[in-house]
């Protein structure tokens, strides 16, 4: 029941979550991902059973995103794939319990996991990694099935940066672009894309785009590696809060994450 001390826009997240079926004793990362499980969730519940491809699946917590679907594990197929940290993610599936079929493969070669064969495709924080990341969206949406959902975060390209972040990124995707790496540095890329970027990516990829929105303002996303389920439903709250209230006034550069959410059309 809604507080009649707080508007509705605050409850709604909270309640959706109590209501989610899904175990809330872990939250995965950032607002943006909570906001994608709640989504995937949603969408599972409606059509009973799901084959989803998780696209960057090992990571530097492998699986996390999966926790919480832990009573849905019967309703659920799962494929993930991701060019390192397979044997991490294989074994930490195993000990969750959880149904999936972990592969090494490529963002923008997903045509060899299967092309058209998925009710969902989910990646976090993998697009900034990517010089070609639009190539990536393609792929993904090219793996749904018609009526199929994307759910996609990643890092926002519209944050605003101190001079030296600006400098230190910069210097980064200089050294990525080396043919050859020396020393003992990360040759990683590291880019977000701007959520009008990614919007246009989707639409240019045969998608509908049904939200994008930004998460993680910038302090909160530092601070959100201490924080426990609790918290982390508290920072849902008050952000999609935000977004209800100052519509587009709220400035995209304040925030860290950008979420979409995208369908294939069935015709």
């Amino acid at each position: 029941m809604r507080s009649p001390t707080r508007p509705a826009e605050t409850d709604a997240p909270l309640d959706e979550l109590e209501s989610s079926g899904l175990d809330l004793r872990t939250l995965p990362g950032n607002t943006a991902k909570i906001r994608l499980l709640l989504d995937l969730a949603a969408q599972l519940r409606e059509h009973g059973r799901l084959r989803v491809l998780d696209v960057g699946c090992a990571g530097p917590q492998p699986l996390e995103l999966w926790e919480p679907f832990r009573p849905y594990f019967d309703r659920l197929e799962l494929v993930g794939v991701d060019v390192a940290g397979i044997e991490a993610a294989a074994a930490r599936a195993r000990e969750l319990g959880a149904p999936m079929d972990v592969r090494r493969g490529s963002a923008l070669a997903l045509r060899e996991v299967g092309d058209g064969d998925f009710d969902a495709v989910v990646s976090t924080q993998v697009l900034e990694h990517l010089r070609a990341w639009p190539d990536a969206v393609r792929q993904m949406a090219g793996a749904l099935r018609p009526g199929g959902m994307l759910y996609v975060t990643c890092d926002s390209g519209d944050l605003r940066r101190t001079l030296a972040e600006r400098v230190r990124l910069a210097a980064k995707r200089v050294y990525a672009r080396l043919p050859v790496q020396p020393g003992p540095f990360s040759g990683e890329w590291e880019l977000g894309p701007t959520g009008d970027a990614l919007e246009r990516a989707a639409e240019d990829a045969g998608l509908d785009v049904v939200q994008l929105t930004r998460y993680a303002l910038h302090d909160v996303k530092t601070a959100q590696r201490h924080a426990g389920a609790a918290t982390r439903r508290l920072w849902l709250a008050l952000e999609e809060t935000l977004a209800a209230e100052a519509g587009e006034r709220v400035d995209p550069r304040l925030f860290g994450i950008v979420y979409l959410h995208a369908r294939r059309p069935t015709a």
